[in-house]
């Protein structure tokens, strides 16, 4: 049975809406039905761009209207929990922009009314449904690469400091909550919650941070996150195993294509870029056994040649913000009232793992402008 679209409510007119709501054209699920803002006006301005038969209104409005099934929080951070409870309230199940909220307590009230209320509510972490994470998790669950043993993640864009931009607000904003929440979020949708954390931060003497350097410990698995607005960075992740790595290309949170490479214990570094079995490395020098004949160090070549890196494209319509959004609707269909893929507690625990980062005690070097966690 083919199920009926799932009418979205937009709240919220900035840039992540607009990519939201630009998205749900490459939904198989749902469609942009109303826009919600403080400012009516705002939001009619908004619907413009996506065609006819949209409604717009003043956020309270929205929430109220019997025809709109979801509703997507694309406001500012500050901002996210009280839209979203009220949403609850109403009657809407929620899909709330990453972070769920700018401190636990807030986002554990959303979790808490969800409940109480039980009605689907899930963080827009839309990186965990992209193609290129989708695939890395059927890789690393296959055994592509072993058991893995570290990840390395990157996420640095340059941005100037701008006072009046929530993005900077010491308390609401800052490098962690708007990039360091994906290479978090990536380590514990891989592996788990972090058994240990350890951070360094930057911040400008207004007090927004500027950028974070993060090592945690998932099992066996060391993760070093990186993020900031100092610089443009690689973007780029990398994840290491028993036997090979899989690189993600940037940006990691929705890779256009991922590098497997083998390799096994006792390799070397071929000249030509790779890993080259020991033993073929050493007979490389001397030359064939019989004329003619393949020799121990052909095998191993040919051994050597099928791990070359294998680069697997992971291709995404529009900007892949839809992919999230259909994983909502299947949720709704099915009755949850949390994703399994991305439930409330992993949410919680990324934003638990930045308050625990950015509540520090000043090291003697690093003054004012950095620090080691608590002891």
């Amino acid at each position: 049975m083919t199920r009926a679209p799932i009418r979205w409510g937009v709240i919220g007119t900035g840039g992540i809406a607009r990519r939201f709501a630009g998205d749900l054209a490459y939904s198989t699920s749902g469609v942009l039905a109303a826009v919600g803002s403080r400012d009516g006006t705002r939001a009619f301005a908004f619907t413009a761009d996506f065609g006819d038969g949209i409604v717009a209104d003043e956020t309270d409005r929205i929430l109220a209207r019997p025809d709109v099934d979801a509703i997507y929080v694309g406001t500012v951070n500050r901002a996210h929990a009280g839209i979203a409870i009220a949403a609850l309230e109403a009657g809407k199940p929620v899909l709330v922009e990453k972070p769920l909220a700018p401190t636990s307590v807030e986002a554990a009230e959303i979790r808490d009314v969800a409940r109480r209320r039980g009605l689907l509510a899930m963080e827009a972490m839309w990186m965990v449904f992209t193609p290129g994470i989708v695939r890395l998790r059927a890789l690393l669950a296959a055994g592509a690469i072993g058991e893995a043993r570290s990840l390395s993640a990157n996420l640095s864009y340059a941005r100037a400091y701008r006072p009046d931009q929530d993005i900077f607000d010491p308390r609401t904003g800052g490098a962690l909550l708007d990039l360091g929440v994906y290479p978090i979020a990536l380590a514990h949708h891989l592996f788990g919650a972090a058994d240990e954390v350890a951070a360094v931060v930057e911040r400008n003497e207004a007090g927004s941070l500027r950028q974070a350097a993060l090592v945690s410990r998932h099992g066996k698995v060391l993760a070093k996150l990186s993020c900031g607005f100092e610089t443009e960075g690689p973007n780029g992740a990398m994840v290491s195993g028993e036997h090979g790595r899989i690189a993600l290309a940037g940006p990691f949170f929705c890779p256009p294509a991922l590098t497997l490479t083998r390799h096994h214990a006792g390799t070397a570094l071929d000249p030509r870029g790779g890993d080259m079995p020991a033993d073929a490395a050493s007979g490389a020098a001397v030359g064939h056994g019989n004329e003619g004949a393949p020799s121990e160090t052909d095998a191993a070549l040919e051994a050597w040649a099928q791990r070359r890196p294998e680069t697997i494209a992971t291709p995404v319509a529009g900007s892949g913000l839809q992919y999230q959004a259909d994983h909502f609707a299947d949720c709704l269909a099915k009755g949850l009232t949390e994703s399994p893929l991305h439930p409330l507690s992993a949410s919680l625990a990324a934003i638990a793992v930045i308050e625990r980062a950015t509540t520090l005690r000043p090291s003697k070097r690093a003054g004012r402008r950095g620090g080691q966690l608590p002891g």
